[in-house]
């Protein structure tokens, strides 16, 4: 039985990449991947995202302010970030609050996170979420405003299995990248134990966090196609089928891009 892959969480437009795309997405195909959501993290990366969503199929597009990058907001960024979110195929993200950074700008995270919850609900769009270290300010930010109306997603998730059941209830799916592969990774895999089975999501977050295989003198840029090894490890270590995990992953994946699938 064949089996297909979604990828819910990649960086297509990252420049370490950008000039092997086509080969990428190949690659990607050939291992099952169907479907490759690719997040832009800035202003700078909105229109080349928008190209390769143009370019190939597989390809659905998200535009968002990475917390990282607040920053390179420029006066205009609430209307050109709107201007690219027209098309009705694109979702919103990648966005949220890291405060890893002690130095951060929290406030400005908030202010520049807020607003993409805000155009989330209004366009009725699915948003694909960055936190770390944040997760009480995460959680007042739901409370104030209730349960999306679209559901969206954590992406790679690193919060503990208790707060689980909370982000299902205000909407959330939670998506799990190649961190679930390390080999001292009981808090990730504890946590994706904790999701209930139509909430479970799998990404790549490619070019990063290359998952943990041994392959000698390989590329360390991480890429789509390394989905299904993802799988396999994560299905073992919460003691899944492989097929059936895949399936509940994938199909949890359409849901959830339901409203901007064409």
């Amino acid at each position: 039985m064949s089996v297909l892959f979604f990828d819910s969480h990649c960086h297509l437009h990252d420049a370490r990449i950008y000039t092997d795309i086509p080969n990428i997405i190949d690659r990607a195909e050939k291992a099952g991947v169907s479907a490759m959501v690719s997040c832009a993290t800035m202003e700078e990366n909105f229109a080349r995202t928008a190209e390769l969503a143009c370019t190939h199929g597989a390809v659905i597009p998200c535009f968002g302010i990475h917390p990282w990058f607040v920053d390179s907001l420029s006066e205009n960024w609430q209307q050109n970030l709107e201007t690219f979110l027209t098309a009705p195929g694109s979702g919103i993200g990648e966005t949220g609050l890291d405060f890893m950074d002690k130095r951060a700008d929290r406030d400005l995270q908030i202010r520049v996170f807020s607003h993409h919850l805000n155009l989330a609900r209004e366009l009725e769009r699915p948003i694909n979420i960055h936190i770390r270290k944040a997760w009480d300010t995460f959680i007042r930010l739901l409370k104030k405003n209730g349960p999306l109306k679209t559901p969206g997603l954590i992406h790679s998730y690193s919060g503990s299995a208790d707060m689980v059941p909370l982000f299902e209830k205000y909407n959330l799916y939670i998506s799990f990248s190649g961190s679930v592969t390390r080999p001292r990774a009981q808090k990730v895999v504890k946590a994706l134990g904790a999701v209930s089975r139509d909430r479970f999501l799998l990404e790549t977050d490619t070019p990063d966090i290359y998952p943990s295989i041994l392959e000698p003198g390989k590329n360390k840029l991480n890429e789509p196609k390394n989905l299904p090894i993802i799988a396999q490890i994560a299905a073992k270590r919460v003691d899944m089928g492989f097929e059936e995990f895949v399936n509940h992953a994938y199909n949890n994946s359409l849901t959830l891009f339901e409203t901007i699938l064409s």
